[in-house]
């Protein structure tokens, strides 16, 4: 229930005091107008990768710190978006025109967060009412873009309401060289637009919340075609492709209060979650494994208690336990392959203790060790890990964080998704260790407020469960082996009269240590390099206006397993300028991808052959406009 969690405003604006661990916040109305999606909002965040792939608008995933896609645990407004009924949660339906704020924690994570002890955590806040209020947008971009959002807030009773709609849609029809499935024969290579990639998102969310309870209504419906794989395809006569639609809706209700004098602060929460995906391939044109149309329904009853408790003045001991049971039905020609079976259950538990022990009378050496014991299919296991944290002054600090982890393979993995990832059951749990130390600095330099952060991980797994392409059509869940990762991740926020400066990089070595043929090959999905840059000037007088140029890189990144297919190194740059007319309406103007480079992206055989067309092209330069009003 993290979202619940009280927090001074000394927290919220210094996200190193949110926990023991690593902390970044992205908070998205500063970059509202831009149409930004919540993929595009992580990618400022050093040590996580965004897996995009099929492009924008498909399926979506992050990796933190090298770390598979589905140890990576989402909570929106405490609620757990991960499902034993999918490998990882797809970030490109999560809507952001009514976040507050999203915070994502690398490495050591605190209790408050049921089951990631993995390393990594994105926790989703949606606004809180606040005042009175109508606020409406509409977009419009390349290739179809089309963006609006309505949000409405209110007093309600003795609490406040918010309601929140939003609607995105986009052909996704971009342009890009095919090389006709011929790599070797560019002579017939030919400017092909892409097809079958559009997309539709609809959500809705309404919550009401006074000094003690919250309770939330969510809903959302993702209408998502799933494009061929592009080399030789994307002709004008094409087959219509094929389509997968989710509407996912979710309830929860919880209350929080003091008590003991407020030494002892508590909640409780219940919340429910219900799926229905639908694949369907009326044409048969992915084909290959005989299945047209399937259909995957998951319905999970979770609910939960956490708390803190102050014992004198060095001990604050956090709790957590939860429990959820969660079905999976499946319908459709999948059946076939589960040999007749259409239900499956997954129940899980957690429980957690965590003990922040100041070791000196300032309380500037702190040390938080914290015990957890996580359960799966009746299945349990227990790892832990502590922090050491010691403020030197003058702005100054340093961190080291360590410990295990134990993750066992869900439903997604085990049993696939009846439309592009195939069931493997024989997946066993994996496990391993992790560790960093990092260091941050926050002052003046003249007339500059910067604050810095650097930091050194490492992990080491065993049994690693990894999405693999089997094919450009399919993939599969395997237990890959063992593997290493180490790296170095950097970030720093500088604030000077009118600038502002933005930048996040990581080195990362991810290597297979699979004593086989796989050895020491890099893990996919891992680049080698990453780095974020934004820079921000307000104009005039009245800073009514603002313009930015933005910068992403990345740099040796692998598309298989074994390491012998390799992307294009890339660098995108993006250019936008806001204006207020009022301090009621503004308009947002810009380009993504200025110079068209990501359709231009190739794969390539690392030892021989060729360079040739991605399976799955990259939308390119995308021009965009957004007009907001506040009433």
């Amino acid at each position: 229930m993290p979202e619940e969690k009280v927090t001074a405003d000394t927290e919220e604006d210094d996200p190193q005091l949110l926990s023991p661990g690593t902390v970044s916040v992205v908070k998205p109305e500063e970059m509202k107008g831009e149409q930004k999606n919540l993929p595009e909002l992580l990618k400022q965040v050093p040590g996580l990768h965004v897996v995009e792939s099929k492009g924008r608008g498909a399926y979506t995933v992050a990796s933190v710190r090298g770390s598979t896609a589905a140890e990576v645990s989402v909570f929106v407004d405490g609620i757990l978006m991960n499902l034993g009924s999918e490998a990882a949660v797809d970030l490109s339906t999560i809507p952001v025109d009514n976040v507050e704020r999203i915070e994502v924690y690398r490495g050591y994570v605190p209790a408050r967060f049921a089951g990631a002890s993995m390393g990594g955590v994105i926790n989703i806040i949606t606004k809180k009412p606040t005042k009175q209020g109508v606020s409406l947008s509409l977009g419009a971009g390349s290739y179809g873009l089309f963006k609006t959002n309505l949000s409405y807030t209110a007093p309600l009773g003795k609490g406040k309401f918010l309601f929140g709609a939003n609607f995105e849609s986009n052909d996704g029809n971009f342009k890009y060289i095919n090389d006709n499935n011929s790599p070797y024969t560019p002579g017939d290579d030919y400017e092909a637009e892409r097809q079958n990639n559009g997309y539709k998102n609809t959500d809705v969310l309404a919550k009401w919340n006074d000094d003690n309870w919250q309770l939330r209504f969510g809903w959302k419906r993702n209408d998502r075609e799933l494009p061929y794989s592009a080399p030789g395809a994307d002709k004008p006569n094409s087959y219509r492709g094929a389509h997968l639609d989710t509407d996912q809706l979710d309830l929860s209700a919880g209350r929080r209060q003091k008590a003991f004098g407020g030494k002892l602060e508590w909640g409780f929460k219940a919340d429910y979650l219900h799926q229905n995906k639908k694949y369907d391939d009326p044409d048969n044109v992915i084909g290959g494994w005989g299945e047209q149309h399937n259909k995957y329904i998951t319905d999970r009853l979770g609910m939960a208690i956490d708390g803190s408790y102050a014992i004198g003045k060095n001990h604050l001991i956090e709790f957590l336990g939860d429990y959820a049971n969660e079905k999976l039905n499946v319908d459709g020609d999948i059946v076939a392959t589960f040999g007749g079976i259409t239900d499956f259950r997954r129940e899980a538990a957690n429980l957690q203790v965590q003990d922040t022990i100041n070791l000196d009378k300032s309380g500037s050496l702190t040390f938080t060790p914290i015990v957890r014991w996580n359960m799966w299919a009746g299945e349990g296991k227990f790892s832990w890990g502590a922090a050491i944290g010691k403020d030197l002054g003058n702005g100054w600090s340093v961190k080291a964080t360590g410990g295990t982890y134990n993750r066992a393979p869900n439903l997604y993995e085990l049993y696939g998704d009846g439309a592009f990832v195939r069931p493997n059951p024989d997946l066993v749990w994996e496990d391993g260790t992790q560790w960093d130390i990092g260091v941050t600095w926050k002052g003046q330099i003249k007339s500059a407020d910067i604050t810095a952060t650097a930091s050194y991980f490492g992990r080491r797994s065993n049994n690693l469960i990894e999405f693999v392409m089997t094919d450009p059509r399919y993939g599969k869940y395997f237990n890959i082996g063992e593997a290493e990762i180490k790296g170095v991740e950097v970030e720093s926020v500088i604030d000077w009269d009118k600038w502002n400066l933005r930048m996040a990089a990581t080195w990362m070595s991810a290597k297979n240590t699979t004593d086989d043929y796989r050895k020491d090959r890099q893990l996919p999905n891992r680049p080698k390099w990453e780095g974020f840059l934004r820079l921000t000037r307000k104009l005039f007088k009245d800073d009514a206006a603002s313009a930015f140029v933005e910068l992403n890189y990345i740099g040796e990144n692998y598309y298989d397993s074994i390491g012998t297919i390799k992307m294009d190194d890339i660098l995108t740059v993006g250019l936008g300028f806001r204006y207020s007319f009022t301090k009621t309406s503004r308009i947002t103007v810009g380009v993504k991808d200025l110079f068209d480079r990501s359709p231009e992206t190739q794969m390539y055989a690392v030892y021989n052959g060729p360079s040739r067309t991605m399976w799955y092209p990259l939308q390119g330069r995308t021009f965009y406009a957004t007009m907001t009003w506040d009433f």
